[in-house]
């Protein structure tokens, strides 16, 4: 029998994960990976803990919920069809999904960054007024723009020549002008510091500072 216990760090990174894609597949070993139904954002964890075989959960948030009913939950994998759930004197039986139906769901292979084109650091509270604007302005465009010697984080609507802007300066590296965009909309990352890479090549890079969990955005054409 194999034992896990997942601590409140994954559980939060888990959580996240099903707001990406509402269904994973987890591989034998440390390293979670999800990918979203359009295939425009990936993300990658490793955490503490090491799972004994491969699995798949069709509604990851059913069984977070599941586990958030138990004190010192502890998942028992002793059987290829389901998971025990048990903690004080409570217990149940999560069964897997059908592999097949989240295959989609279960990226194996690392993504090849191209290189930056530009890099900067994000601070979480950084990233929350970002997130704040686009809300109140509707703005649903960000906007990488290193065209006047400097990076700006720029939020518009691109469909809209005289819609409302709200920008953040930010210090980095640059390699010459560049107007890159990406939806704020797809950035659903866990609250946190972040190391942003952007590459002309239409794909940004968010590493978290304080975990090994990194995030793979696809920017807009």
């Amino acid at each position: 029998m194999s034992k896990v216990i997942l601590s409140k760090k994954t559980l939060d990174v888990l959580k996240n994960f099903s707001t990406i894609n509402s269904s994973i597949v987890f591989r034998k070993g440390s390293t979670v990976r999800t990918i979203s139904n359009a295939e425009n954002i990936l993300a990658k964890f490793t955490g503490e803990e090491v799972f004994p075989a491969d699995f798949a959960i069709y509604d990851l948030s059913q069984f977070l919920s599941g586990i958030s009913l138990f004190s010192d939950p502890l998942l028992e994998f002793d059987n290829e069809s389901f998971v025990n759930i048990r903690g004080g004197k409570q217990s149940a039986r999560y069964y897997f999904s059908d592999p097949e139906i989240t295959l989609k769901s279960a990226p194996e292979k690392n993504v090849k960054f191209p290189g930056a084109d530009i890099q900067f650091n994000l601070s979480g509270e950084d990233l929350i007024a970002l997130q704040k604007a686009s809300a109140v302005y509707s703005l649903p465009d960000l906007t990488f723009d290193t065209t006047e010697g400097s990076i700006k984080l720029v939020l518009r609507d691109k469909e809209n020549d005289t819609s409302n802007t709200y920008e953040q300066t930010a210090t980095g590296d640059f390699t010459g002008d560049h107007s890159l965009d990406l939806k704020i909309e797809n950035i659903r990352l866990l609250p946190g510091d972040y190391t942003v890479k952007v590459s002309k090549h239409l794909i940004s890079e968010w590493t978290n500072q304080n975990l090994d969990l990194t995030y793979y955005i696809a920017l807009e054409p």
